[in-house]
């Protein structure tokens, strides 16, 4: 479904993901289309953080219409997840220690190795999702008090970021499939075997509380169950950090 994607180049752009949504409402962007760029100068993380954006890496944003209902929206992570993983394995030996942190980050040996925002653009007349995805590839940013790695480290070999782009489409076009055609159970299952920490204690955050607990479930809602405190805390994306 996503095999004739449009793509669009840019040498230095603010963000990708603004990019797309500008496109978008100025009606030039009808089918699925990458924005990618070498370099961002405000590229953007989840909240309010940044997404150091520096040339080598993938800088990308997939704008997908909407053609499924609105109700699944929050399984786009889960097949963006488990797209990514699929796509990074094969360019690495020990794929033990590749793991999806939910909902959608990447990690390798506990460090991190990609993210993804994604923003939703609903109106009237037409929607959209803009999924934005980076990938340290050539750099990994130094963050203080948190891992980071890169793929070419990983690899041992000088992966190209555009090289990337044709395989993830494949993947994330085989995941959509799984979506439309209502395969949601098929794909919790295969997320829970990558999932990092799955059964596993794990410290989190939540309405500006530090918790400790165990990752037990990812309901078919996709949100993450972890008992803490001998209660079961059901979460979505935007409820929860962690810290690893």
């Amino acid at each position: 479904m996503l095999s004739n994607s449009e793509i669009i180049n840019y040498d230095v752009i603010d963000s990708t993901n603004l990019e797309s949504k500008r496109l978008i409402e100025k009606e030039k962007i009808v089918s699925p289309t990458w924005i990618i760029a070498n370099k961002q100068t405000a590229g953007k993380g989840r909240g309010d953080k940044n997404w150091v954006s520096q040339e080598g890496n993938l800088l990308a944003s997939l704008v997908l219409p909407i053609d499924f209902p609105l109700n699944r929206l929050p399984f786009l992570s889960c097949v963006v997840a488990l797209s990514l993983h699929q796509c990074i394995s094969k360019l690495i030996t020990n794929n033990k220690l590749l793991r999806i942190k939910w909902p959608n980050d990447i990690l390798y040996a506990d460090a991190k190795l990609s993210g993804t925002l994604i923003d939703n653009f609903l109106s009237k007349s037409k929607n959209f999702s803009i999924i934005g995805i980076g990938i340290n590839i050539a750099h990994h940013p130094m963050i203080e008090g948190r891992k980071t790695t890169s793929l070419n480290s990983i690899a041992k070999k000088s992966v190209i970021a555009m090289d990337l782009i044709k395989p993830l489409t494949s993947n994330l076009s085989e995941y959509l499939e799984k979506l439309i055609n209502n395969s949601e159970a098929l794909l919790i299952d295969e997320y829970k075997i990558k999932c990092w920490n799955y059964n596993k204690k794990v410290k989190f955050i939540t309405n500006d509380r530090v918790l400790e607990g165990t990752l037990i479930d990812i309901s078919k809602d996709f949100e993450i169950i972890i008992n803490a405190n001998n209660h079961n805390f059901r979460l979505n994306a935007g409820e929860l950090s962690f810290e690893y």
